[in-house]
């Protein structure tokens, strides 16, 4: 008991970037909770055997969810916080040394309690090559490229290290998403970056040398408490066609269910066929404005004329 108490005090002492479950009822208070989100990404259930690279772990809730699968992971992150891709309009909340210990010491307080036996890497992202990390069956990306301002090259370094698979994870814009094309938002933060559209994220990953896609989810990542996240994109990027065609052969039938609540395939048609009507009120609203001032061209002219 007095073990358990000692360990709320340090869980409730630090800030964590995400919810990990550490037995006995304790659990992190992260900023998101992945667990109702965990099918979206449609992890491999069975990883024994498997080596896996989980590139930008934070609190390390996905390496931990890996190893929980079997496979033997390396969880990486940047050495220090400002090596984050900070442009000059980004307005620190943290200094060097609050940033510092809001990267590192959940992980390690996490993989301690969990008795876990994850190794972790302090490196960039630009930096990952065979020769750095080796290479893995699975890599790991999630909630990362949207931070960087050169997201094609991370992509390329994250390809070199992945010899079977990647998923990739990060916001995504939802409208017209057959359009290859990506929103900057780098002006307003200075944290974060691109926001690229489905077809984009599709064939940034193809500029990064992977030879099959499929794109498995799409779902608003919210925070913990409630408050509304962005919207995001997880796609499944393969070094070679035979695993692209395994796993795509059913991958239009999840089901996402945690504690009861169920996001079913009949869910995410309904939210398509919303997003769908909204285009259209959108379209059907500028041909009325179209009509509207063409109309009003008319009886100017009209009246010109009467004049």
């Amino acid at each position: 008991m007095a073990s358990d108490n000692h360990l709320v005090s340090v869980v409730n002492a630090l800030e964590w970037y995400h919810t990990i479950d550490l037995g006995n009822g304790i659990v992190t208070p992260g900023h998101y909770d992945h667990r109702p989100y965990l099918c979206h990404y449609r992890l491999p259930d069975n990883l024994h055997g498997k080596r896996v690279i989980d590139i930008g772990t934070a609190s390390g809730f996905f390496a931990f969810e890996f190893e929980r699968r079997g496979a033997s992971v390396l969880a990486t992150d940047l050495p220090e916080w400002f090596e984050h891709d900070f442009g000059p309009n980004y307005q620190a909340d943290k200094t060097v040394e609050t940033g510092n210990v809001y990267l590192h010491q959940p992980f390690e307080v996490a993989r301690q309690a969990l008795d876990s036996k994850v190794t972790r890497k302090l490196i960039n992202i630009y930096d990952l090559s065979p020769q750095t990390v080796g290479t893995f069956d699975l890599a790991f990306c999630g909630s990362v490229l949207l931070h960087l301002t050169d997201p094609i090259k991370a992509l390329w370094k994250i390809a070199s290290v992945t010899r079977d698979m990647a998923i990739i994870a990060t916001a995504i814009d939802p409208q017209e998403p057959d359009r290859p094309i990506a929103t900057l938002v780098g002006h307003q933060r200075g944290d974060t970056w691109w926001i690229p559209t489905r077809a984009c994220l599709e064939l940034m990953a193809v500029a990064a040398g992977f030879m099959g896609i499929a794109w498995v989810g799409e779902f608003r990542l919210d925070y913990r408490d409630g408050s509304p996240g962005t919207y995001h994109g997880v796609l499944h990027a393969y070094k070679t066609l035979q695993n692209w065609s395994a796993d795509t052969r059913h991958r239009d039938e999840v089901i996402c269910q945690y504690q009861g609540h169920a996001t079913s395939r009949e869910t995410q048609l309904k939210r398509q066929v919303e997003q769908l009507q909204a285009t259209v009120d959108r379209i059907e609203h500028s041909r009325i404005l179209r009509a509207a001032k063409l109309l009003q061209g008319f009886l100017a002219r009209l009246s010109r004329g009467g004049g």
